[in-house]
């Protein structure tokens, strides 16, 4: 018999192909159960509304994009470096549709479903990255409100294609090659970084993703109570 989390996966699967190909305004519940092969009021066993639905579907994404970076972290301590650390999370967000999505604002594909109050908790870890890699020096000191630097540098790269399209042409991984480069030689202090202080960072971090990881699988998987 085919477990409850299962068909809640067969269920996000089939959303997330209408999505990417119809975009969330033109997608039903009943398009949904139709093409996961479930009757329409089983989809609502998992989830209240359409725009719930939608919501976990974009936690399960990150929840992949999440397990990557700590993947990545723990095999390689140098991946919480600023410029790598901005290089994989762009190729990751830039390689999933649904993640490009969010991250560059295409309300077309996403229509109503944003950051809701459950993946506003990332921010948790945006400020808790902040304060680490300020308090280890993997950032100057010279270069004024540096971090809004980095963030806004990492933010003009996943929003190029929109402003001119001829950068849409350009291979993703020679704009992460140019994106890591940027963030190294201009925002990073020359010398290599205390091996002590990277294991530090990578570890908070790390365990801050499982964190997340955690609740949103809880959310996502966990049927709503009645009343």
């Amino acid at each position: 018999m085919t477990q409850p989390a299962d068909r809640a996966d067969r269920i996000l699967d089939a959303a997330a192909e209408l999505m990417v190909r119809l975009g969330y305004r033109k997608v039903t519940i009943d398009d949904i159960a139709r093409r996961a092969e479930i009757g329409k009021g089983t989809v609502y066993l998992h989830w209240r509304t359409k725009e719930q639905l939608f919501e976990a579907l974009i936690m399960r994404e990150s929840i992949g994009v999440l397990t990557e970076l700590t993947e990545a972290m723990r095999a390689d301590r140098t991946e919480v470096l600023p410029h790598r650390f901005f290089r994989r999370s762009f190729l990751l967000a830039m390689r999933d549709p649904l993640m490009k999505a969010l991250v560059t604002g295409d309300t077309e594909l996403l229509g109503s479903v944003k950051r809701s109050a459950h993946l506003g908790q990332t921010q948790r870890f945006s400020d808790r990255y902040r304060e680490l890699i300020f308090k280890h020096r993997l950032l100057r000191d010279d270069v004024p409100d540096v971090y809004l630097a980095v963030t806004a540098t990492a933010t003009g790269f996943h929003l190029t294609d929109n402003i001119n399209p001829d950068f849409a042409a350009l291979d993703v991984e020679a704009k992460a090659d140019a994106l890591e480069h940027t963030i190294r030689s201009a925002f990073e202090p020359d010398g290599d970084p205390d091996p002590e202080s990277l294991a530090t960072v990578a570890d908070e971090i790390g365990s801050l993703f499982d964190e997340l990881n955690a609740q949103f699988r809880e959310w996502i998987y966990t049927p709503p109570r009645s009343g």
